[in-house]
């Protein structure tokens, strides 16, 4: 199963995966709302990164309730089976799963072909 894959060397911190993800997935430029986050940030002077998307280790759907979740070869939400009680948001071990709109969204790789990956202009994203 192929997963996304960060190489945080290469990463500039420009946000474009973010940007183009919100957009792609809620219609609006607004990394908040992105279903992937990477970001950077200094600590202590030093660059460091946060890295928070979804691993495909399947635990959100293996603890939904209603079994709105499933994971084939990226996790796909049914929205009219979700209910939005927040069990696979709690779940997450990465907390990358989101509760809007009482709906569960968590990243589901375009599909198998991630828009944030063919965004990416130092190629820090990868899926294989």
């Amino acid at each position: 199963m192929k997963r996304l894959k960060f190489k945080k060397e290469a990463c500039i911190g420009c946000q474009l995966c973010a940007q183009v993800c919100s957009a792609m997935k809620e219609g609006i430029f607004c990394p908040d709302k992105a279903r992937i986050g990477i970001e950077t940030y200094y600590d202590k002077g030093e660059l460091r990164y946060a890295d928070n998307y979804c691993i495909l280790c399947g635990i959100c759907a293996k603890n939904c309730p209603v079994e709105a979740i499933t994971l084939t070869d990226h996790i796909e939400v049914d929205e009219d089976k979700c209910i939005g009680c927040g069990v696979c948001a709690e779940k997450c071990p990465k907390h990358v799963v989101k509760i809007r709109e009482d709906k569960a969204k968590i990243c589901d790789t375009c599909g198998g072909d991630p828009t944030c990956v063919k965004t990416c202009p130092q190629n820090a994203l990868t899926f294989e």
